[in-house]
């Protein structure tokens, strides 16, 4: 659990012990300080506290530490995210559940003393961690395509695949549900550490169909997954590669730990012939970036801004640039394209 304190318990005398705030729990006082801390970063401390709680009883209720939760079936009409304020509009109104509306505020906490609807609802706020992928890509398809609601197929690389992308799989329906017209989803997840078959060290190339709902299925949707284990410069090169309409890099890392492993796809992606998403979760990543792909010569379709679609649940950061700096996934996200 973290902890903002001055001192260690070792640094104190013999047998004197440190105080938890009795709100967050996670600000800890010497015994001879003062017992209090500025409100606005007690409230902070205690949805953090919150949310871990959260994950604890999904723990120990499912065994697992994320959910997924989006749309059951997919909409007649569509309608763009960018005309909806946030994850409360999205779930109330362009998803299917209307009916918890007067059972929690816009920041998905619960209203309700029944336990069946609160734990319903952290549910779905625990959800957000994981359909943050599919929303912002969403998002991002509405920022570069003038025609999105007509388009019937669309082709996305994930670049640097791993775990969160891999665990979000069953969420990219969402994409079928909220665009009507769309009839083919393609997508190609690429990277150093990509799950791919054992029997080929590098792609499986074959695609996976992804069972999709019983509406989509009878109305001939499809979504299709291939993978390809490497560096995605190096997957450019090959016979396999097809022009993706948008790109994306959930939390690369490149600009902080990775440099000299992202810095080549780096190098293409400013001349790529297609733009390419990015996500962060700290602005000094972001700021990073951007010198990054100024030297390159790369051209924001999209300014790096904080992502209305990133997941609701607060973590401290650590090392971070101020006191109790909080991020979210995929807090910070930007559009970049060859000139």
């Amino acid at each position: 659990m973290t902890t903002m304190t001055s001192r260690r318990e070792s640094q104190l005398e013999d047998g004197v012990k440190l105080n938890a705030c009795q709100y967050c729990f996670l600000t800890l006082f010497c015994p001879t300080c003062q017992q209090t801390h500025p409100l606005a970063e007690c409230a902070i401390l205690q949805d953090i506290a919150a949310d871990d709680k959260i994950m604890v009883n999904l723990r120990r209720r499912t065994g697992k530490s994320s959910t997924i939760s989006f749309t059951k079936l997919p909409r007649g009409e569509h309608f763009s995210l960018s005309s909806i304020k946030d994850w409360y509009d999205y779930y109330t109104g362009l998803s299917d559940m209307g009916g918890f509306r007067s059972k929690m505020n816009r920041d998905l906490k619960y209203l309700s003393n029944d336990p069946k609807e609160r734990e319903f609802i952290e549910y779905i706020r625990c959800g957000t961690n994981t359909t943050t992928i599919q929303l912002t890509l969403i998002a991002a398809l509405e920022a570069i395509t003038s025609k999105l609601s007509t388009r019937s197929s669309i082709n996305l690389h994930i670049i640097g695949a791993a775990g969160a992308e891999f665990a979000s799989i069953p969420a990219f329906e969402e994409l079928l549900h909220l665009l009507p017209s769309l009839k083919a989803l393609r997508l190609s997840f690429v990277g150093l550490n990509v799950i791919v078959d054992s029997t080929n060290d590098t792609e499986t190339q074959n695609p996976h169909i992804l069972q999709c709902c019983n509406r989509c299925t009878e109305m001939g949707r499809t979504i299709s997954i291939t993978t390809w284990r490497g560096p995605y410069h190096a997957y450019a090169d090959t016979e396999h590669y097809r022009t993706p309409d948008l790109a994306a890099a959930f939390h690369s890392g490149f600009s902080v730990d990775k440099q000299a492993d992202w810095y080549p796809t780096i190098k293409y992606l400013a001349q790529a012939p297609h733009p390419t998403l990015f996500t962060a979760a700290r602005y000094f990543e972001i700021r990073g970036k951007l010198r990054v792909w100024k030297d390159l010569g790369g051209k924001f379709v999209k300014n790096a801004e904080i992502n209305k679609w990133k997941g609701m649940s607060s973590s401290l950061v650590v090392c971070g640039d101020k006191p109790n700096e909080v991020f979210y996934q995929n807090h910070w996200w930007y559009i970049v394209k060859q000139r």
